[in-house]
């Protein structure tokens, strides 16, 4: 039996006490109802930030009510797919909200696919409109042309040229022509409100289905934390086809009346001028790109008078603690780790108000259980690796048109992650690496992440991958692929020293090979299978 009389979830503060959340309504059906409600409630409060526009609630409501009229004319109703591929920019929200205001699930596109994939995305989800933006089109119509299903295409000019005709019209077209009245039906908390697919670094990606539920359940306990305050600003750099952007930052803050700064893509250079110039508080970041400003960024020629930063969080990727420690010192802020993935709506924990241990992920949201289990479904004891398993109403409703994969994910109501973890007595997580990453050697089960917190302490490492390399004798090998911070300064001998007292010796990596980067993806998760085939 397992006792958990000294674990504790984070503490949630009641709605009515959460100071951003006074005088307005606390409880919605669907996140199409809160857009609507807010910009009746506060419609000349700043909603965006995007370069010189500034957006209120209200002209986000009415944007995406025109948006809305235009699909309705184009008999677009509950149920049906919109496709949204549009690089960061307010447009994503005009076409995502006015989709859902007619109960149709909004479904983000990753603007990095090629022709083929976006085929499959096309096939798969069948989408009566998609809104592409320009620099995106030529690619969208090669999937376009390739796929048996061709929806309406209305193209989001951004002055990129290109020789693509298959758009019916432009966005600028239905805002300046398409009437700004309300178009919101009603619809119930169950029903599902964005489709976002998955990264699909194995076999191809995965339509994951979110609910209205589970959405609200992420702004209540983002706003219970008790994190924000009013005026508070959001800067949003994370590619908006992908779930932290949308289901952790845009809905919750909108929910708690906040400002959301939005910036077309991440640069190093552009960042600090970016905080200061808009008042930045709060920052979204995956931890390559804290990496880059800890290198690049110089405290000297920042406007310290207009820093008004305070909370900077991490995730898709485990942060490594010698990169927390730098920002700190320099900027003196401190990077706050958490954790969560797609299927539950991209947030199950985080480290905000647990500063006394660093190390881990966190303890769990109020409204999410999550346990350490094995292959059976059976919690193990503290401090024994596990699979990360997840229930509540964040959890997907599913993988579309695969219920096979749906089952094989949520059983008995338990999301398994497919991450491997453990807890201590507390609650506290600490991840330990995929669960397909683990490395099997000779029967020894190796996780990467023992490997490469203590490399990622080195001086002249960077960036670091631990992977399992297919040996014939062994079944794998450990191989570390490695980013110094200046080239050639490090050896293969110099690696394997300095793991000798630190981890026991049949972990230690038999290969290491130094590389210039490590190949991502557009969230700055480390391709591990593209790692793999240079040790095929």
């Amino acid at each position: 039996m397992i006792d958990r009389s000294k674990r504790t979830n984070r503490a949630m503060y009641p709605l009515e006490e959460i100071e951003t959340l006074k005088g307005l309504r606390l409880h919605f059906d669907s996140m199409a109802e809160l857009v609507t409600v807010r910009a009746q409630e506060i419609p000349d409060r700043t909603h965006i930030l995007y370069y010189d526009e500034v957006i209120t609630y209200a002209q986000t409501n009415e944007r995406s009510n025109k948006v809305g009229n235009y699909l309705k004319e184009k008999g677009v109703t509950k149920g049906d797919f919109v496709s949204v591929m549009i690089l960061n920019s307010p447009d994503v929200y005009y076409t995502t909200f006015g989709a859902q205001k007619l109960g149709a699930v909004a479904g983000g596109v990753n603007y990095m696919l090629k022709g083929p994939e976006i085929a499959y995305v096309l096939e798969d989800s069948k989408p009566k409109v998609a809104f592409v933006g320009s620099e995106f089109m030529a690619e969208f119509a090669r999937g376009w042309e390739l796929s048996s299903h061709k929806p309406i295409v209305v193209e989001v000019e951004t002055g990129i040229p290109h020789d693509v005709k298959i758009a019916e019209t432009t966005l600028k077209n239905i805002l300046d022509n398409y009437p700004a009245d309300e178009c919101l039906v009603p619809q119930s908390p169950d029903d599902p409100f964005l489709l976002l697919y998955s990264s699909g670094t194995t076999g191809m990606p995965k339509g994951i289905l979110l609910s209205n539920k589970g959405e609200f359940s992420i702004c209540t306990n983002m706003a219970g934390m008790n994190a924000t305050v009013p005026g508070d600003v959001m800067m949003i750099i994370l590619p908006m086809f992908h779930t932290n952007p949308l289901c952790v930052w845009t809905y919750p803050y909108t929910y708690q009346g906040l400002t959301l700064c939005i910036r077309k893509i991440f640069s190093p250079d552009d960042f600090w001028p970016s905080v200061t110039r808009y008042g930045v508080t709060i920052v979204m970041g995956v931890p390559a790109m804290y990496a880059y400003i800890v290198a690049v960024a110089d405290p000297a020629k920042i406007d310290m008078d207009r820093m008004k930063l305070r909370l900077a969080f991490s995730g898709a990727a485990p942060m490594p603690l010698d990169i927390v420690a730098a920002f700190k010192d320099k900027f003196g802020v401190r990077v706050i780790d958490g954790y969560g993935l797609t299927e539950a709506c991209g947030v199950s924990c985080s480290g905000y108000g647990v500063e006394e241990n660093w190390a881990s992920i966190g303890k769990s949201y109020t409204n999410q259980e999550i346990e350490i289990m094995d292959d059976d479904n059976n919690i193990l004891p503290y401090g024994e690796k596990g699979e990360i398993c997840i229930k509540g109403d964040a959890v997907m409703i599913g993988y579309l048109n695969k219920p096979e994969a749906t089952a094989e994910t949520i059983k008995d109501g338990w999301l398994h992650t497919g991450d491997m973890g453990w807890m201590d007595e507390s609650g506290f997580i600490y991840i330990a690496g995929r669960k397909k990453e683990m490395i099997n050697r000779g029967g020894e089960n190796i996780y990467p992440r023992e490997i490469e917190i203590p490399l990622e302490k080195h001086p002249k490492i960077m960036e670091v991958a631990v992977i399992g390399a297919p040996d014939p004798a062994l079944g794998e090998r450990v191989a570390a692929c490695i980013v110094l911070n200046e080239p050639d300064t490090m050896t293969a001998e110099e690696v394997k020293e300095y793991l000798s007292d630190k981890i026991a010796k049949y972990k230690i990596p038999e290969f290491v090979k130094f590389l210039p980067e490590l190949p991502k993806n557009p969230t700055g998760k480390i391709l591990k299978p593209e790692l793999k085939k240079m040790f095929a």
